[in-house]
């Protein structure tokens, strides 16, 4: 590509980064970086009355974490800022006006009760789709003076052309034809000296020369009009890219309001799921790399990302999968690493003022290989800091169906009460020694001393699990178990 790269993401500050607008976000980094362009991040705040406090902020945050990191933004400017809209409202009325004095745009006093009394009238006589009668553009210079030196409330409106056709080659969807006909004049600038998005957004991709606008599909319907303002100003729009939907399992559109499945980046980053999985799995929501390989690193999927493998069927968003990468990314974690990322999880959870640093290590990388996020590991632990002291009916059952086990686990409990020197290896020696001497082995051996001693059916390797436990709560353990058989 010839042309200078540069694309964008724009959020409003209405909400806080959801899976949505990270993908994105990421397809416009992705592309930035694999044709050595630059990435911005600018702010379209002006729907003042729906902005949320620190949502920016959040998402700046949240984008770096990831490591989406802009080239250009609010705190990191360029040469084409200011980066926020309602910075920029001057340039949005010095370039309405410059339509204005071309014929292009014309001002409109109508109120609103004005405009719905025209719909109405429209949807009455069988107009499917009412569109503004025009009734403003036809006063003449005299009464629009007039009504300008009387302050009369005024929007100023885009005058569609009359049998033109607007004509885009998306890079997802291919041929995409609009016709003027099928839309009617609309407002550029509002009331309120705000520009409505369809103008400002143009206005701000001309002057910070973006050279591709990838977003989602719903924005289809919006870029007619966004030509037409290129045309107007006789500027090269960028190269368009709709992504398809995002859908849940339930193969339904992602909405904000669907209570399963969580929908905000920060949600899985405060429950432990890593920066990097997260990129590689959006990575994926829309896009596909040649062959059968999954997992990418950022340098790689930078490497690899290009727009002609963007996809035309919807993505689903499947939980199931991002944990499986997830997992992925923890096991591949250094032990240094890992200790450092679950740490902080159990201390929020437990006491560890009492606890060794060897024992806490011991406990936490009996689990690195099936963790599946950070804060799994509180539940995975449990029962290290809270003891069992209920069986769970699969335990009891699993209890029931094992025989002969009465002099094995009266053994070990003598052998266990005896030990002086409490570690992994002498625990397995006493496992081992009674398999030999009792002639038992396998689940018949291990099972039984597993729920004596954990009062549970399941867990890491079991002389871990004992060791970890303790002398004193192993027995304790197996004294309950055993005096409950008895009664």
């Amino acid at each position: 590509m010839e042309k200078k790269i540069r694309l964008r993401y724009a959020p409003s500050p209405t909400g806080f980064l959801h899976i949505g607008n990270t993908r994105t976000a990421l397809f416009n980094y992705l592309l930035a970086k694999h044709y050595q362009g630059a990435f911005i991040l600018r702010i379209e705040d002006t729907d003042v009355e729906r902005n949320v406090e620190g949502a920016i902020a959040s998402q700046l945050d949240n984008l770096r974490w990831l490591g989406i990191e802009p080239d250009e933004t609010i705190d990191k400017p360029g040469q084409y800022g200011p980066y926020t809209q309602l910075e920029r409202l001057q340039t949005y009325a010095q370039y309405a006006n410059k339509l204005l004095a071309t014929k292009k745009a014309y001002y409109c006093f109508c109120t609103a009760a004005e405009l719905e009394a025209s719909r109405e009238k429209q949807l009455a006589q069988g107009y499917a789709s009412p569109r503004y009668d025009r009734r403003c553009y036809r006063l003449s210079e005299t009464e629009v003076n007039e009504k300008l030196k009387n302050n009369v409330p005024k929007s100023i409106r885009f005058f569609v052309p009359d049998q033109e056709s607007y004509d885009f080659n998306d890079l997802v969807r291919g041929p995409v034809h609009f016709e003027s006909k099928d839309l009617g004049d609309w407002v550029i600038m509002k009331s309120n000296g705000i520009p409505t998005y369809n103008f400002a957004v143009v206005i701000d991709d001309i002057l910070m020369e973006i050279s591709h606008v990838v977003r989602g599909e719903e924005h289809i319907s919006n870029t007619p009009k966004q030509l037409m303002i290129y045309r107007a100003f006789e500027k090269e729009p960028p190269i368009f890219a709709h992504l398809t939907l995002i859908v849940n399992e339930q193969h339904k559109k992602l909405s904000k309001r669907d209570g399963h499945l969580m929908q905000f980046i920060s949600q899985y980053r405060e429950i432990g799921y890593l920066p990097n999985a997260i990129f590689n799995f959006i990575a994926l929501l829309g896009w596909s790399p040649l062959g059968e390989e999954e997992i990418f690193t950022k340098e790689e999927l930078i490497k690899i990302f290009d727009e002609t493998r963007l996809s035309k069927s919807p993505s689903m968003f499947d939980v199931k999968k991002l944990t499986w990468m997830n997992n992925l990314y923890i096991k591949k974690m250094s032990d240094e690493e890992y200790l450092a990322f679950t740490k902080p999880f159990l201390a929020s959870a437990y006491d560890l003022t009492n606890k060794a640093d060897d024992w806490l290590t011991m406990l936490l990388l009996i689990y690195k290989k099936e963790l599946q996020y950070g804060q799994e590991i509180v539940a995975l632990t449990k029962p290290f800091f809270v003891p069992v002291t209920e069986l769970s009916s699969e335990t009891i059952g699993m209890l029931s169906n094992l025989n002969n086990y009465q002099e094995l686990i009266t053994e070990f409990r003598s052998q266990i009460n005896q030990l002086t020197n409490w570690n992994e290896i002498s625990i397995k020696e006493i496992i081992s020694m009674l398999g030999k001497t009792l002639n038992v082995k396998g689940k018949d051996l291990f099972m039984p001393i597993r729920i004596f001693a954990s009062h549970q059916e399941h867990g890491p390797e079991l002389a871990k699990v004992i060791y970890l436990l303790g002398k004193e709560q192993v027995i304790k353990n197996i004294d309950n178990l055993l005096n409950s058989n008895e009664k």
